[in-house]
């Protein structure tokens, strides 16, 4: 449980229909729908919620006071009081039956991610923004517009293969609406080109959501690639 989170909850995430976990609604108070705390729409810290979801998980997760349990892995909560490496809360969120992985997460000073975890084998990987997982669950997407504090902006796609994560990141400019078409593409919104200079500064004034153009990340020959954004 998150005990020291002052972030209020968003949406539910869990979906009614499968039991899955749908973490879409996470992604609606960013800059591209003219939002200025990100933080205020994430399904964390929320009363009930993470019993909610051990139960849904039909015995796959555990908790035991401080003690997070997800097969092989143990995530043990610390009170986070610094910035030591080991001081930490840990929130179970749901998982995909299909792929078997499981999602927590991870709250640190000052930092935060969301923990993708294989039970199987224990292996685990921290991305920076709410994760969805593609259609067949073969890619697990996550963006960001640098509006939370851990300053993630851009793509990252993990996909898992034989008990093992393998990433890519992917350069975009405040990234936003991540919606999944296929298992090999990802649609997505970026900032306009046209609303930096030539140095790369952003240009004054405000930036609406006109300013966002819609995109898409592209898997050809295993090489995740992102269509250019039209100015």
């Amino acid at each position: 449980m998150l005990t020291g989170l002052t972030l209020l909850a968003g949406a539910a995430a869990l979906s009614a229909q499968a039991g899955e976990l749908d973490l879409r609604g996470d992604y609606a108070h960013r800059r591209c729908h003219g939002q200025g705390d990100a933080g205020e729409g994430l399904s964390i810290g929320q009363p009930g919620r993470e019993a909610k979801a051990i139960a849904a998980s039909q015995g796959r997760v555990k908790r035991s006071g401080p003690l997070l349990t997800l097969g092989k892995l143990r995530l043990k909560t610390k009170a986070i009081e610094g910035d030591a490496e080991d001081e930490a809360e840990y929130e179970y969120l749901g998982g995909w039956v299909g792929s078997g992985l499981e999602v927590v997460f991870v709250m640190r000073y000052e930092d935060m991610a969301w923990r993708v975890v294989d039970p199987r084998s224990g292996e685990w990987f921290d991305m920076g923004g709410p994760p969805l997982a593609s259609p067949g669950g073969k890619a697990i997407a996550a963006v960001g517009d640098d509006s939370l504090i851990n300053e993630f902006n851009g793509v990252e796609i993990v996909e898992h293969r034989d008990g093992k994560f393998e990433s890519q990141s992917i350069d975009t400019d405040y990234a936003c609406d991540p919606v999944w078409l296929s298992d090999d593409v990802l649609q997505l919104k970026v900032l306009s080109p046209k609303y930096r200079d030539r140095n790369g500064e952003l240009l004054a004034g405000e930036l609406k959501p006109s300013a966002w153009r819609t995109t898409q990340v592209v898997r050809k020959n295993g090489v995740w690639t992102l269509v250019p954004p039209k100015p």
